[in-house]
């Protein structure tokens, strides 16, 4: 940012910038060169503003009344929820629609579930506490943080660069050319089943990186990543799913002409932390639940949809198949359901049908992002689900748990008293989002 963006004014200043949606009005009188700012609904830190505009004063004064005579119009902010389409009958089923919005009440973030076998989407919500217009579940994208070894694992696995049984040491993380990656305790080395299990950051990230600097198996760390590339794509990621639904991001799985624009020179240490869902990797919320469709039916995913069919809505029912090999998912699955059983998302395990999930806790400049993705059941799985809690914290603590109660609510038709209990102690848990401030400069004025 430019020096002549930031501004220091006087005493009597008031200015109008904008936090991550939120007009912020600079209303305190500046002390020792500092202003206060008061943004709603949000109070941040004393902002240090280093150019002089003296001159400009009048202008800002007048800018600022104007704004401030829109903001007099505009009711108290409110948390939101995207309205469904109203265009048709939809897919979504309405008990755990209304469930989604309850469970996401006073939070940032999504929820979405899927039908594998079909590709309709049962729910679809989106709630944000910044009023940007996005529709988080679609239009949305993030680091999927450790759901991401999910897709990292099938691939691997199907290029041969990786088998079930190799293990890697992991020591709370371990240091690579001055290079750390941290990790959570748990018990090692492990072999891939129980990395899944676990969620290894050493396993993944090493496996990675071997998979990209592997000369055996590819001549050149190009051919290694646009191979992968392939993959991803074929699992739904990195492009459009093509939802009924305006606004849809394809997110980002790079290849090798991206990764010689952003780095220039790179290799398989350069791209480390993607192998456990960070760096360049973003995807949304609804390709993540399409991932853990296409997992739970073994190897396809139908485009999601949230329209029924009729005679002029015409649903596309073709069969989206993964470029990994049948066998993969079986080594992939027991992970997934170790996840559950006794790994990161223990906490949802239940005796009554098997979830098969994965935990992730994607790392920003904020508070982490609270993730998780899965199905259920095991076996003929109807349900696919993936949860993004924006500044949630770990995946086990707030994801991993609403998912639960999003999967019991379908598959059981309803909660038990306990759920109800938990759901409604999950509605009233507020999780407060780390704004981004975007000075305002007189340019834009």
């Amino acid at each position: 940012m430019r020096a002549s963006s930031l501004l220091r004014v006087g005493d009597d200043a008031r200015i109008v910038s904008t936090v991550g949606g939120f007009f912020q009005l600079i209303l305190f009188p500046a002390q020792n060169g500092d202003v206060m700012a008061k943004s709603y609904p949000f109070i941040k830190k004393s902002l240090p503003l280093c150019a002089i505009y003296q001159q400009r004063l009048k202008m800002i004064r007048h800018w600022f009344r104007f704004f401030c005579s829109l903001i007099l119009l505009i009711p108290a902010f409110q948390l939101s929820a995207q309205q469904l389409p109203t265009d048709g009958k939809l897919t979504v089923h309405p008990d755990l629609q209304q469930l989604g919005e309850a469970l996401l009440q006073n939070k940032q973030g999504s929820i979405v579930a899927i039908e594998p076998g079909t590709g309709r989407i049962l729910a679809l919500v989106s709630r944000d506490k910044v009023d940007d217009g996005l529709n988080r579940a679609i239009s949305k994208t993030y680091s999927p943080g450790s759901t991401f070894k999910v897709a990292q694992a099938l691939e691997m696995l199907s290029e041969g660069t990786l088998v079930p049984e190799k293990t890697y040491p992991c020591h709370k993380g371990f240091y690579f050319n001055k290079i750390h990656i941290g990790c959570h305790p748990h018990r090692a080395p492990l072999a891939l089943v129980d990395a899944i299990g676990q969620s290894c950051n050493s396993y993944f990230c090493k496996a990675f990186q071997e998979m990209v600097d592997n000369r055996e198996a590819y001549p050149t760390q190009f051919r290694a990543i646009n191979r992968w590339h392939q993959y991803m794509l074929s699992m739904g990621l990195g492009k459009p799913l093509g939802v009924d639904l305006p606004n849809e991001n394809g997110g980002l799985m790079p290849d090798s002409a991206y990764l010689r624009n952003t780095h220039h020179r790179w290799n398989g240490t350069t791209l480390i932390w993607m192998g456990m869902g960070q760096g360049e990797v973003k995807v949304t919320p609804l390709q993540l639940c399409n991932l853990a469709a296409l997992v739970a039916n073994r190897g396809y995913y139908i485009k999601p949809h949230i329209h029924e069919a009729s005679a002029v809505v015409k649903v596309d029912t073709t069969r989206h198949y993964c470029l990994a090999k049948p066998w993969a998912y079986d080594t992939v699955i027991k992970g997934m359901y170790k996840a559950v059983k006794n790994g990161t998302a223990a906490s949802i395990h239940n005796t009554h049908y098997d979830i098969c999930g994965k935990t992730g806790t994607a790392e920003n400049k904020g508070d982490d992002h609270s993730v998780f993705m899965g199905f259920a059941p095991m076996q003929h799985p109807t349900i696919a689900v993936s949860v993004y809690i924006e500044n949630g914290g770990f995946g086990a603590d707030m994801a991993a748990p609403l998912a639960a109660l999003m999967i019991e609510q379908y598959i059981n038709g309803g909660l038990s008293e306990k759920s109800k209990h938990r759901a409604l102690k999950w509605e009233n848990k507020e999780v407060g989002i780390t704004p981004v401030l975007i000075p305002v400069t007189l340019d834009n004025l």
